[in-house]
């Protein structure tokens, strides 16, 4: 809009040189059309950046592929779900899916290929980690199984929760899990943050899965946070891991949401955690976790998404000030989310990107450095929507 800006002073020397009518009326043409040139390129600008709307569907996720296009799973509130992908200002469909659960994570590993997760069901009879390449769908990891027959944070490490807790809010006492955001070491193996199993996991497409942290509860007064008393047995509040990001200097950063809590809001209980890309079995405590995992960033409420950022910082988003609780009790109210840039050494605060979001469910960087972000407007009566964000 430049152009704009000067157009008065433009104006006034083309009129002095202008000396027929006929020659002021190609000046004033070439005026609007130079105007209509900068807002076709505002309006082309606007298509390309979005916000790009899909209504009558749920997103959990958005993720960059190499040629710049931002990757989207959608499900659709009729039962078909698929991966879609945003390039040029046009929204296309990459693969549609048949999978018994919605998509959760997403993650690109090149251009028409990604990982993908499935959402955990009672008892963790779903929940799965997919590979999509070329065309074509196959389940690579059967994560659901894997908590059935292990269940870390019950029977490994410190084995802190009790399976009996389970037996509340609809769900039956047994195992459960709900794996979420993914981050890929290469084409062949990955990391899970399983929400409802309370661990990060380690996958591979032949299969092989291990337990790689198990997440704690929130800490107060030296002792771990209990949300009910049932038959002498405490029930603990719980960590709820969702995301996970490897960072390039062999680091993983894992982020939770946390748990209800008992008679108030989860605000200012979730954390990040920070361990070794090679470290495996590790109890992340702060009463008496492994020495290896420790809490990076404290005192945050929410936590969705992390992110790597091409300038090497972490990027952490808060789902909403007011917790997650806001987008499911009418009774409170949104308090807007939050994504703030933290230096990833040292989890000091380096810059507030961004307040005020409509429930933001995750970012992705472009090719270009470009930050993108998906925000569930859904819960307001809108769409989910994923838009580019001005830094």
């Amino acid at each position: 809009m430049k152009i704009l800006k000067f157009k008065p002073l433009k104006l006034r020397w083309l009129a002095l040189l202008c000396l027929s009518l006929a020659i002021l009326i190609g000046c004033e043409k070439e005026s609007e059309s130079l105007i209509q040139q900068s807002s076709d390129l505002s309006a082309k600008k606007m298509e390309s950046t979005g916000p790009f709307e899909f209504p009558g569907s749920i997103v959990f996720d958005i993720s960059t592929t190499p040629d710049g296009s931002i990757m989207v799973g959608v499900n659709e509130f009729s039962g078909n779900r698929s991966i879609k992908l945003i390039k040029n200002g046009e929204i296309s469909t990459m693969i549609g899916l048949n999978t018994e659960t919605d998509i959760q994570g997403v993650e690109s590993i090149g251009a028409g290929n990604a990982f993908f997760t499935t959402g955990g069901t009672d008892l963790a009879q779903n929940g799965e980690l997919y590979r999509a390449s070329k065309g074509k769908v196959r389940m690579v990891a059967d994560l659901a199984r894997f908590e059935r027959e292990n269940d870390p944070d019950a029977f490994e490490g410190i084995q802190w929760k009790n399976q009996n807790c389970e037996n509340y809010g609809g769900f039956s006492a047994g195992p459960q899990n709900n794996p979420y955001k993914l981050s890929a070491f290469d084409g062949e193996t990955v990391l899970v943050a399983d929400a409802a199993g309370n661990t990060v996991l380690q996958a591979t497409t032949e299969g092989e899965i291990d337990w790689k942290a198990i997440l704690t509860p929130p800490v107060v007064d030296g002792e771990y946070m209990v949300l009910f008393n049932q038959d002498d047995l405490d029930c603990y509040v719980q960590p709820v891991p969702t995301s996970v990001a490897i960072s390039e200097d062999g680091y993983v950063y894992v982020g939770e949401l946390t748990g209800e809590i008992a008679g108030g809001l989860p605000i200012g209980l979730s954390r990040v955690w920070k361990f070794p890309a090679d470290a495996n079995n590790l109890v992340c405590s702060e009463i008496e976790g492994s020495n290896e995992c420790y809490v990076l960033i404290d005192g945050l409420t929410s936590v969705i998404d992390v992110e790597i950022g091409p300038d090497g910082l972490l990027y952490v988003v808060e789902f909403d000030e007011n917790s997650w609780i806001s987008s499911v009790a009418p009774t409170v109210p949104a308090g807007g989310g939050n994504i703030s840039a933290y230096d990833p050494d040292t989890g000091e605060l380096v810059m507030k990107v961004a307040s005020g979001l409509v429930y933001p469910g995750a970012i992705t960087f472009d090719k270009k450095g470009n930050l993108w972000v998906l925000e569930n407007k859904l819960f307001i009566g809108g769409s989910a929507e994923v838009r580019m964000l001005e830094m």
